[in-house]
């Protein structure tokens, strides 16, 4: 038996949202189930819950990584604010009033991936590629921010860039400069 094995483009949107469904277990983990497979927002976004029952919003997009991870937040954001209705609409999630988590995926890794996955420890990013093995059509999904040097664009052995920090604990709230007075000016117009 002889496998033809390609990479392939994506004929169309709904076939690649399809196959991310279908790779859900794989993206949220195991025992997910589906919410909403095309929320209106801008950007191309699924949502589903974990076997935890936790909302989580994949975003993904064919072309540009940046539109991915920029609608994936922006769409996380409105889910968080809308909580109470997003629980009364997806009983599934049982009320628990948790903001969703965020998986990007797209065929490269967003600018900046390294400082992003630092500073968000719930955010995922995946790279995917589609392939085709003898005349059926598959997802290739690869983590980023793993151990492999090509995943995050980094050479292997670097650190992602870490957080200055001074030796002193600061406590209480921390004191902002003072405001410019254009933007002075500016808050007194809102």
């Amino acid at each position: 038996m002889k496998l033809y094995v390609q990479t392939a483009g994506v004929d169309n949107l709904e076939t690649l949202r399809a196959l991310l469904i279908d790779a859900m277990d794989e993206l949220t983990g195991s025992n997910s189930q589906l919410l909403e497979p095309k929320l209106p927002w801008d950007g191309y976004l699924i949502l589903v819950a974990d076997a935890e029952l936790h909302p989580v919003l994949i975003s993904f997009d064919p072309v540009n990584s940046r539109s991915a991870l920029l609608n994936g937040l922006q769409a996380t954001e409105q889910i968080a604010t809308a909580l109470p209705w997003v629980n009364q609409v997806y009983t599934v999630l049982d009320k628990q009033q948790r903001p969703p988590r965020l998986v990007v995926i797209s065929p490269d890794p967003p600018p900046g991936a390294a400082a992003l996955l630092a500073g968000c420890p719930g955010l995922k990013l995946f790279s995917y590629k589609i392939l085709r093995v003898s005349e059926e059509t598959g997802l290739l999904l690869e983590p980023v921010g793993t151990d492999n040097a090509t995943s995050t664009g980094m050479e292997s052995g670097t650190e992602p860039p870490a957080r200055a920090t001074t030796g002193k604990q600061v406590r209480g709230p921390v004191a902002l400069p003072p405001l410019s007075k254009e933007e002075n000016t500016y808050f007194q117009q809102l």
